[in-house]
């Protein structure tokens, strides 16, 4: 019988193989539950294709750390990878060099090219950050790129959630795959000749369920799927000889795919029960490998094994890799995985240090962070340095790849504590250093001024070396992120000298960013030229990290600054850059800077669809999330959104212990802002409060001209005007608020246009007011300003009258068709969820976002549609046919 209940999933991935021929590539997402036939519906695709197409398999293993790039190894033993592609392979070259490689080999197939990833949930990152860059690549090149994976349990934290999200959504298209119905269930059933009285009730329509249930003889609908699925898979085994079992037991140890050599290595003797267990299906085979056909049934044998079995199997396996034949390549990753099974303390602690070692050298972070805390299970019976190294490394692996936790900076501590009681000042002095850092990164500015001023002081008694180069650097870079001017040149230069000194091309083009940023937002020359110093090192080094600093650095102070020519290009060039090195955290970042300058170009809708895009980003610490929390919550201020007030303080809480005054200024001027907005001086006042004091407050000429208008505005006579404010904040500080506001205009500012008008309308005569409180209405109504337009009116109300457009009437409620427009993108998303039923958590889920913002989500919706609750939204949004889903 074939494939049941699968002709058009086949269908679609026909056609995208047809597709991606005619030179129209991308990225085909095969996905559903264990069990359900992503790998069958892969073989009859491929069994399918007309000559031409090359074929290109590879499959990801299910280990604590699987080897780097694990299915390009497989394409490569299976002699399909061109040698030099191969040799790049063993040689651990760069990623980027064997990416680029396998680009150039696919797409210049004659016949098109169809590559094919199997369990891609338990991808290396390696293998994910080619997926990415296979995938941004290949839409105008003949390749298909297949991903498999099961979606089941893929929580908002997996790497492969946050991979799939970095793909571009116009080349992938997703093939979920559902279980069976009763009918086909009862039909396959017909074939075994087999009762199917409560078969589909027991099984859920899983087809490897169903499969092994009727394979069983038995049907048992009293139990559940995994149990089901347990005795029917030893129901199975029980039907074999027990030297037949004794060969699935020796394999069920080794996961995914075992090559003949080994094979015959753990059972020289059992050629024909290894024949027998093919062919009763229990054992696959496939291009000079074995493996259980189904990966439930060797859980379900290995489940059946004692602890003390399972130790002496792996170090069958152990043994038998360490004495591969030659030319037969055994990764560290693999042997590390059977060495800690095996519970071999030694071995572990030899190979793993290396494994991970590989495992960075391809740019898998996490895989090397794993394959060290495998080491750290074993530390205990290493000597303290070496166990002082392996807290610093997984420390720096961990950090890189998973999330700064208490558990990074904690191994960071006990390395300092071991490097002491070895004597090792310098080593204490470059974990100081990276305390500082990790610091940053949580937002906690006190820790880490604390620990880098402490690197400073342990490292410098000694002769001076690349650390504390780095040391004087960082500290430039802390001073620098708080304006704090002076002191960042004054370190900036210390570390500059001597990074010359020692030759040090990396840490001279991070100090040159630090003093360039420094002096360029204080306004003094020279900055600008350092900073291309800078990026130049930088990319003729291969330093992309260091680059991507300097186009952040250059494209905020664009934004800030209000040349927004400039900061389309410099967004544009950085997130290019930042996109082709794959370097995602300094990605979001930017993109959160582009919604930024989106906001201020009077564009809403965009800009929060931007933000949301970052936000629903896993993982991403508080500096990284703040410039889109900070545009999210100013978004639904300057709207008008009931939530607005809880989002600001929200952000405000994160940005607050960073002590950073570029992190916290916009966050407590949009707080100023909506309380002006709303007539309330005092607590305008009261928010600008929250700024003084800080470190760098003040410092450019933007930022400064800000706080004093708003303080002229809400009256505070107390003031004194800053000397350098900018020109527009000038102009309305000197007593033309209808000058700056056309200033505003000329710089592609309408927000604050609409504000400086509304000011002027404050302070004119009747007739100026009258002119001023249309100009500020036609903006706010046209960039969807919902806060300032109420302001608007409150004003003319107050002055007796009523403010409209000429032949424009102030429109009605926009009621569901007009909300379509204002919807985001991610709220049309929640919408079809709420009319789906579901509740918060299921959204949050859904969406693979915090719960906290999921509730926002709601708010905004039921908010913009004038709905009382989730039911009335949904039928406000069916009667004017925004939504279509059934009841």
């Amino acid at each position: 019988m074939g494939l049941l209940e699968r002709e058009t999933p086949l269908r679609l991935a026909a056609e995208a193989v047809e597709q991606a021929r005619r030179g129209r590539g991308g990225t085909l997402l095969v996905c559903g539950e264990a069990g359900i036939g992503k790998s069958t519906l892969i073989e009859h695709l491929l069994a399918a294709l007309p000559h031409g197409p090359l074929v290109l398999q590879g499959r990801c293993e299910d280990l604590p750390s699987p080897r780097p790039l694990g299915p390009l190894h497989d394409m490569a033993v299976a002699r399909r990878l061109p040698v030099p592609l191969r040799e790049r392979l063993d040689d651990i070259a760069s990623a980027d060099a064997v990416f680029s490689s396998f680009l150039d080999f696919v797409g210049a197939a004659s016949g098109g090219a169809v590559v094919v990833i199997e369990d891609v949930h338990w991808a290396d990152q390696a293998t994910l950050d080619l997926v990415k860059y296979l995938s941004r690549r290949i839409g105008t090149l003949p390749v298909l790129l297949v991903l498999t994976f099961r979606d089941d349990g893929l929580g908002p934290e997996h790497p492969l959630r946050q991979a799939l999200n970095d793909l571009p959504p116009w080349s992938v298209a997703r093939l979920a795959l559902e279980p069976l119905s009763a009918a086909a269930v009862a039909a396959l059933a017909r074939v075994a000749g087999r009762p199917a009285t409560g078969l589909h009730a027991a099984t859920g329509g899983n087809p490897f369920f169903v499969t092994e249930v009727l394979a069983s003889g038995v049907v048992d609908p009293q139990h559940g799927v995994p149990s089901t699925v347990r005795d029917a898979v030893h129901r199975r085994l029980a039907r074999l000889t027990r030297v037949q079992r004794e060969v699935l037991v020796a394999l069920c140890v080794i996961p995914g795919w075992a090559e003949l050599w080994l094979v015959h290595a753990l059972l020289p003797r059992e050629q024909d029960a290894l024949n027998a267990c093919i062919e009763r299906g229990v054992l696959a085979a496939h291009d000079g490998a074995l493996a259980f056909r189904h990966e439930l049934a060797r859980r379900a044998v290995l489940d059946a094994l004692t602890p003390a079995q399972r130790r002496a199997r792996h170090t069958s396996v152990l043994a038998a890799l360490a004495a591969a034949p030659a030319g037969m390549a055994v990764s560290l990753s693999r042997l590390t995985h059977h060495a800690a099974e095996a519970g071999d303390a030694a071995q572990v602690l030899q190979l793993a240090p290396h494994a991970a070692t590989e495992a960075a050298a391809v740019g898998s972070h996490r895989e090397a962070a794993l394959q060290l805390a495998v080491a750290l299970r074993f530390a205990d019976e290493a000597p303290p340095a070496m166990r002082a190294q392996l807290f610093e490394s997984w420390s720096y692996e961990a950090g890189l790849s998973l999330a700064i936790d208490d558990q990074v900076i904690d191994a960071r501590h006990q390395a300092i504590a071991l490097w002491r009681a070895e004597g090792r000042i310098d080593k204490i002095g470059l974990n100081l250093r990276w305390l500082a850092r990790l610091h940053w990164y949580r937002g906690e500015s006190g820790l880490a001024e604390r620990y880098a001023e402490e690197a400073v002081a342990t490292l410098e008694p000694l002769p001076p070396g690349p650390e504390l180069a780095w040391a004087y650097s960082v500290r430039s870079q802390h001073y620098m992120l708080q304006d704090q001017t002076d002191l960042a040149v004054h370190w900036g230069e210390r570390a500059i000298v001597l990074a010359r000194q020692l030759g040090q091309a990396e840490i001279l083009c991070h100090a040159l960013n630090n003093v360039g940023t420094a002096e360029m937002f204080a306004g003094r020359p020279g900055g600008q030229a350092r900073l291309e110093q800078s990026l130049a090192l930088a990319l003729d080094n291969g330093f992309h990290e260091q680059a991507a600093r300097v186009y952040t650095n250059v494209s905020e102070h664009a934004v800030v600054f209000k040349d927004y020519a400039r900061a389309e290009h410099w967004l544009a060039e950085g997130i290019a850059f930042d996109r082709r090195h794959d370097l995602d955290a300094w990605t979001h970042y930017l993109v959160g800077w582009l919604a930024q300058l989106r906001l201020e170009q009077g564009r809403l809708a965009e800009a929060e669809r931007i933000a949301d895009e970052v936000l629903a980003t896993p993982r991403l610490t508080a500096v990284m999330r703040l410039p889109a929390l900070t545009v999210q919550a100013k978004v639904h201020m300057r709207r008008g959104d009931p939530d607005a007030a809880e989002l600001l303080e929200q952000a405000l809480a994160l940005a607050l212990p960073t002590g950073e005054v570029q992190r916290i200024a916009p966050l407590v001027s949009a707080l100023a802002e909506a309380a002006w907005l709303r007539g309330d001086d005092a607590a305008c006042v009261a928010a600008l409060e929250r700024v003084r004091g800080l470190p760098g407050a003040g410092v450019n000429a933007w930022e400064a001209g800000e706080f004093a208008t708003w303080r002229r505005r809400a009256g505070d006579a107390t003031q004194v005007l800053p000397a350098h404010a900018a020109a527009p904040w000038r102009l309305e500080l000197d007593g033309d608020p209808a000058a700056a506001a056309r200033a505003w205009l000329r710089l592609g500012a309408p927000n604050e246009a609409a504000l400086a008008w509304l000011h002027a309308a404050q302070r004119g005569s009747d007739a100026d007011a009258d002119a001023a409180l249309r100009q500020a209405l036609e903006i706010c109504q046209r960039i969807g300003a919902g806060a300032a337009e109420a302001a608007v009116h409150r004003l003319a109300r107050a002055r007796g009258g009523a403010i409209a457009l000429p032949g424009r009437p102030r429109p009605a409620p926009t009621g569901a068709r007009g909300a379509a427009n204002a919807l985001s993108a991610r709220e049309r998303q929640v919408l079809e969820l709420l009319a789906h039923g579901l509740n918060n958590t299921e959204v949050a889920s859904r969406l693979g976002v915090a719960l906290r913002t999921a509730e926002h989500h709601v708010s905004a919706v039921l908010h913009k549609l004038s709905a009382n609750d989730r039911a009335d939204a949904v039928a406000i949004a069916r009667a004017s046919g925004l939504l279509t889903v059934s009841r």
